[in-house]
């Protein structure tokens, strides 16, 4: 017989489910048999011995220690005497090189740390050190920045941060700098040439070089494939070798890239994220009830003025409801701010060819936005709780809400209203997802069932049992057969939707599934979970063998793949037909 869960269970699942869609990480805290009060003496006294050797504390943070500036520009000034004291010229020359990237990242990152004024000292004191063309034309630029926003403005100085110099560099001289490092190198010079500079060896082949030219030779680089660059080059060869190198490597592996985009500063209210089939644009919904929009690639987007959408919207018999010319704006960095909403954005949709936008938040309504001139175009109100999730159908037919209010509802663009209410969930529906065929629509929730309904009477079809768990994440197979379901118990259940019957279970996650995507050729599952770790599983082995896969009993044809994001979380993990692209969107 089934216990009755007590009413404080209910509020504590309850609460740990609003908090997993919010994106918080600590959500165990609720498990009573997690709670502080319940841990022996010697829990405790090892939680706090791990917590005194692992702690923050320890850890060497580059931003605090450059924070020093007198210690930067010491170490810089040590630096510089000990390459121009080395008596030999050939690697006094080539040390020489290290100098110039060494400095202008020392400015950079003492610009980082809020010293404008030291920053502008330094670089006067040092920058006559270098004579070039191209040394004095990237650092007449860099005197023009003073804020981290000025380099992300400067698309040369931001490709010089982001991007890692190369320094070519004999083993002799790579001996030298590796001896002085060890004896005198700070910290501080030892984390740029780590994180910012790629020290590329080189060798003298005596063989090929005759008694005249022995003198003058500089050495020839152990290059890509055996191609050398000729000391004259100007880098580009080098670049094009190593692309080449990359799709080459691409091709001839059998496993399949993950495309990983991350949006910085957002690791606390980062909450969905999304882009555009063809690839061009990334909208993130946060919980400051904000969405941010902006351009990959080459794409750059501009504020327009205010039209008319091309697609049939609610709001088109009453264009009064659009918001005034200042309701949105564009930050320095280049996105778009998007704001209407006055609770958290749960999910976000780029329909009708990509020209609008559907966020679906807390506060209740649906919106859609027209990315034409950036304005709200419509707003959708049907539920009487927040909305947690969203899909579209083929060809943007049709919109599907998931809601706290244990309803989910069908919308059209072109009503306000909703078309059809499907209700039968005993609790949230926390995720929603088209068939194929636009017929159907699968439901999954907080009650631990996965729902099949009818799109066109609003009939249940199927009801799905099975899983142990809040379910978070639904994706059918291409072909229509297959139904997966992934959640809190950190396994992915297959259906038949012909036989209604369990065809086989994924475990090897080690928390929440909150992600699930189907690959467009049918061959892959791909699941994330809320520990940033992202699982790629051949679908069609597991299907056609049955196998419950766990990590020890797998063969290697059934194996996932693993890929660990660095991300805090994941706010969107989806195939994109552009290429069969795998893209994960992340917050850091």
């Amino acid at each position: 017989m089934k216990m009755k869960r007590t009413k404080s269970e209910m509020i504590n699942a309850t609460v740990e489910s609003y908090l997993k869609r919010r994106r918080y990480q600590d959500c165990d805290l609720f498990r009573k048999t997690e709670r502080p009060g319940c841990r022996s003496s010697e829990e405790m006294t090892l939680t706090a011995k791990a917590e005194s050797a692992l702690s923050r504390d320890n850890s060497i943070v580059f931003s605090a220690i450059i924070n020093d500036v007198v210690a930067a520009d010491q170490a810089y000034q040590r630096l510089k005497v000990w390459v121009y004291s080395i008596k030999t010229q050939q690697i006094k020359y080539e040390l020489h090189g290290l100098l110039y990237p060494v400095f202008c990242h020392l400015y950079l990152e003492i610009l980082h740390a809020g010293n404008p004024q030291a920053a502008i000292q330094f670089l006067k004191n040092y920058q006559g050190d270098f004579v070039t063309d191209t040394e004095r034309d990237f650092l007449e630029e860099l005197s023009s920045i003073f804020t981290i926003q000025d380099i992300e403005l400067r698309p040369l100085v931001n490709a010089f941060r982001m991007r890692k110099y190369k320094v070519d560099m004999s083993d002799e001289a790579h001996i030298c700098l590796q001896k002085y490092l060890s004896k005198n190198g700070h910290i501080i010079i030892m984390q740029i040439i780590n994180i910012h500079i790629t020290i590329i060896k080189k060798i003298v082949d005596m063989n090929v070089i005759d008694e005249e030219t022995a003198d003058q030779a500089q050495g020839h680089e152990i290059g890509i494939n055996g191609h050398v660059e000729l000391a004259s080059g100007t880098g580009v060869d080098r670049e094009m070798r190593e692309l080449q190198e990359s799709i080459r490597l691409i091709r001839n592996n059998a496993y399949q890239p993950l495309r990983i985009f991350t949006v910085n500063n957002a690791a606390e209210n980062g909450s969905c994220a999304t882009m555009t089939p063809n690839m061009d644009r990334l909208a993130a919904g946060f919980s400051t009830a904000e969405i941010r929009l902006w351009g990959v690639g080459e794409t750059v987007l501009m504020r327009r003025r205010q039209t008319r959408s091309s697609v049939a919207l609610a709001c088109d018999t009453a264009s009064t409801s659009r918001p005034p010319d200042d309701a949105n704006e564009m930050e320095e960095a280049g996105a778009i701010i998007l704001r209407g909403h006055s609770d958290v954005i749960h999910d976000l949709k780029f329909v009708a060819q990509s020209s609008v936008l559907l966020s679906a938040s807390s506060d209740k309504d649906m919106r859609a936005w027209s990315l034409s001139d950036y304005t709200c175009a419509a707003v959708y109100r049907g539920h009487n709780y927040p909305i947690w999730c969203m899909d579209t159908s083929a060809f943007d037919l049709y919109i599907a809400t998931g809601s706290h209010d244990r309803t989910a509802k069908l919308w059209s663009l072109d009503r306000k209203f909703p078309l059809r209410v499907f209700a039968g969930h005993f609790s949230d529906v926390n995720c929603i997802k088209f068939h194929p065929n636009t017929r159907y629509l699968a439901t999954g929730s907080t009650d631990k069932s996965v729902r099949l309904w009818n799109k066109d009477d609003g009939n249940l079809l199927r009801v799905f049992v099975g899983a142990q768990s809040t379910i978070y994440s639904l994706a059918f197979s291409p072909d229509g057969k297959y139904l997966a379901a992934a959640g809190d118990d950190r396994s992915i259940v297959i259906w038949d939707l012909a036989t209604n019957a369990i065809l086989t279970e994924l475990k090897g996650h080690q928390e929440t599934v909150m992600n699930l995507d189907w690959s467009p050729d049918g061959q892959y599952i791909v699941s994330g979970s809320t520990d940033s770790i992202v699982r790629l599983w051949p679908s069609h082995e597991h299907i056609k063998t049955g196998i419950n896969t766990t990590t020890n009993s797998t063969g290697k044809d059934c194996r996932p793949q693993v890929y660990s994001t660095n991300c805090s979380s994941i706010l969107s993990l989806q195939y994109y037909r552009k290429n069969s692209s795998l893209v994960c969107i992340g917050a850091v």
